[in-house]
């Protein structure tokens, strides 16, 4: 399994240092797929608001706004693709993949829009879509457990729908909703997961202007295994959680190819075991640089808290500090480089490093640095749509000590493939596959997975 991961990132880089050369002449989280847990995580802020938008058609389309434009999945709010939950207790939808699932490439600005040879119509006051998936599927460790492997099969459901009005161009409104279970067969005590996202947002943005403001809200229930290693407990359990943010937003565009956005949110979530109840507070700046009709280049920096209701300070041996309350800081940084052509075996690649640092107010037991890359690549040709995506993340703890190997660290890698065929206009066929492996010096750390499934999806 290890060489075959080599192999395939090996492939991938190939592919990208290919295309780059010749061109001399970016996702965790909405990556949802709930078996693997997929964990909206605040760890991977939102980073864009979605601006009012004039829609493009082919000559085929009927003018509706398709779902199928969300070829990149919501890594929910993926890194949606991590089965770990961040210690912070993050949950939350990364807008940049809202906005490119939702919109696709619709959100286009001054220049794509002279460039564009497609048709520009007036958008619709409202605008709905649905999209209905059902498939069937296996796991060989849907529980992520480090020693009892228990395998099962599954049948799987996900739905996206939303409705958008822009009756006004300087007004945006929308209300999105996505839901995602699985049910296995043959774990009588973990028969159901899901994750269920509610979404609404209004902005503000005057036609003349550079300027947009806006406010979210949202809301987000989860009930999902997760793999507790970042909280220092070696098993696996499930996990259920309802999580409430407000988000207001901010966008100023530089020029016709520069834009930066801040936002801050406050968010209260609330789980089924009452020790990890918290409140949380966040803040961000990002910026988007399209250096080309091929390049974008996409920066972020944030800042979050977290203040725990009960959750006690534990000292850097794991031993718990009576009486006293938990609190958590962590910063972080985003870069990332997306390349876009015509090329159907290349449609686009992103390349993604991220560092992130984060601190307790105890003895250090939480304290650690993760720094992180992904490699993602998208193939089109005729009917079919081929996504690859590969993930490693380092995490290395400042002063959490094993039994026997010293200071406590964790290595994360996963694998993603997905394979759509289209059927005819409202119907599709897909084939998707997840691998994910955590290695530790601490034995109680490490397992591996693995979720294929197959299905059809429908929408209108």
């Amino acid at each position: 399994m290890r060489l075959l991961y080599l192999t395939v990132l090996l492939f991938n880089l190939i592919l990208w240092n290919g295309q780059i050369a010749k061109a001399k002449e970016y996702p965790s989280s909405f990556h949802s797929n709930l078996g693997e847990l997929v964990a909206l995580s605040i760890s991977d802020p939102p980073i864009n608001s979605i601006e009012p938008i004039t829609y493009k058609v082919n000559n085929k389309s009927s003018g509706n706004l398709s779902l199928k434009n969300k070829k990149t999945k919501v890594n929910p709010l993926p890194e949606l693709a991590s089965t770990s939950p961040d210690p912070n207790g993050s949950n939350s939808l990364s807008d940049e993949e809202l906005n490119r699932l939702l919109f696709g490439d619709l959100n286009l600005n001054e220049t794509e829009k002279e460039e564009s040879n497609v048709e520009l119509l007036k958008p619709k006051e409202w605008l709905p879509s649905i999209s209905v998936s059902l498939g069937f599927g296996f796991s060989d460790n849907p529980m992520y457990g480090p020693y009892i492997r228990e395998s099962s099969g599954y049948t799987e459901i996900e739905t996206e729908s939303f409705l958008i009005r822009q009756g006004d161009p300087d007004y945006l409104s929308y209300l999105y909703f996505h839901g995602e279970g699985k049910r296995f067969f043959d774990l009588p005590d973990y028969k159901l997961s899901g994750i269920l996202l509610l979404q609404g947002e209004h902005t503000y943005k005057p036609k003349k202007s550079n300027r947009s403001f806006g406010l979210k809200l949202r809301h987000t229930y989860y009930d999902q295994a997760f793999d507790f290693s970042d909280l220092g407990l070696p098993f696996s359990m499930q996990v259920q959680s309802n999580k409430s943010e407000i988000i207001p937003h901010f966008e100023y565009r530089i020029n016709s190819t520069t834009k930066l956005s801040i936002e801050g949110s406050q968010g209260l979530e609330k789980y089924d075991t009452p020790s990890e109840n918290n409140e949380d507070q966040q803040i961000q700046a990002s910026i988007k640089w399209m250096q080309n009709k091929n390049y974008t280049w996409k920066g972020r920096f944030f800042n979050r808290w977290v203040q725990y209701d009960e959750r006690v300070k534990k000292n850097a041996d794991g031993s718990s500090i009576n009486n006293e309350i938990l609190d958590t800081s962590k910063w972080g940084t985003l870069l990332s480089l997306e390349r876009e052509s015509q090329s159907r075996w290349i449609r686009s690649v992103v390349f993604e490093i991220r560092y992130e640092d984060l601190h307790d107010n105890a003895g250090g037991y939480y304290d650690y640095v993760k720094t992180g890359a992904k490699l993602s690549h998208q193939m089109n040709w005729t009917d079919w749509h081929i996504e690859t995506t590969l993930g490693w993340t380092d995490y290395q703890y400042d002063l959490r000590q094993t039994a026997t190997e010293g200071t406590f660290e964790r290595q994360s890698k996963s694998m993603d493939l997905l394979i759509t065929r289209k059927l005819n206009s409202n119907w599709e066929s897909y084939f998707k596959w997840r691998y994910e492996e955590d290695l530790s010096n601490s034995r109680d750390y490490e397992y591996y997975s693995n979720f294929w499934s197959l299905g059809v999806n429908w929408e209108h």
